[in-house]
């Protein structure tokens, strides 16, 4: 099942589409007033509805940009060990942001990793010797050793609680590639759930990464994982 390239183009084009509903939603704010103002009789109703939705994606479009890509990583969902492959390094890209973000003691820096995470696991193939959530985890190492010697792993809440988070959901994303793939896709599943808790608790701490990204990584995790367990 080939996953990545299409998800990773819908990850930016959505993210570009966040940005620019700030200047959208001022336009047809504008519009209405001058509307008001110069009293024309015209039902003001679809304007009205226009403004919410375009507000509701201004300050919810990490909210929105999960449930895109959730719903596009489900789409035509087939349980086999490419799938359980693809979502195991999913889940190991994931581990990563946050010890990267934690390493490099820069929040908004999880959305950079997150996109430089996902072309490393594209370009190796889940058929070739070394399997991509090897990789992935591997370079989770390398930021625990970056952030060793920048003086983050005693910071609480930071790189320590981090490198914990990659050892137990790495262990999980290793341990799914080693079973039957319907074993594996309950793991990946338990997984996910278990990363959109993470999420919600460093959402609600506003720690680590950037809110936007908890928001987003916890509404793709819930929905994936769930659609998953409902599948299998």
């Amino acid at each position: 099942m080939v996953l990545y390239p299409v998800t990773l183009g819908r990850v930016v084009g959505l993210c570009a589409f966040g940005t620019m509903t700030d200047d959208r939603s001022e336009k047809a704010m504008t519009d209405e007033k001058y509307s008001v103002g110069e009293g024309r009789d015209r039902a003001t109703d679809a304007p009205h509805a226009r403004g919410r939705w375009t507000n509701l994606l201004v300050h919810r479009w990490p909210t929105a940009l999960g449930v895109a890509v959730a719903a596009l990583t489900a789409f035509d969902l087939k349980i086999d060990a490419g799938f359980v492959s693809s979502l195991s390094a999913l889940i190991a890209i994931m581990a990563l942001v946050y010890i990267g973000a934690a390493a490099l003691n820069r929040r908004r820096a999880a959305w950079a990793v997150l996109l430089a995470g996902l072309p490393l696991a594209l370009l190796i193939p889940s058929t070739s010797a070394v399997n991509p959530s090897v990789v992935v985890l591997a370079v989770a190492a390398l930021f625990l050793v970056v952030g060793i010697m920048r003086g983050r792993l005693r910071e609480p809440g930071g790189l320590a609680l981090q490198a914990a988070g990659v050892l137990v959901f790495g262990a999980i994303a290793l341990a799914a590639l080693n079973v039957a793939p319907e074993l594996g896709a309950y793991l990946v599943a338990l997984a996910l759930l278990g990363h959109a808790a993470w999420d919600a608790y460093h959402y609600l701490r506003d720690r680590v990464v950037a809110r936007s990204y908890a928001e987003f990584c916890g509404i793709l995790d819930l929905l994936l994982g769930a659609t998953i367990l409902f599948t299998v």
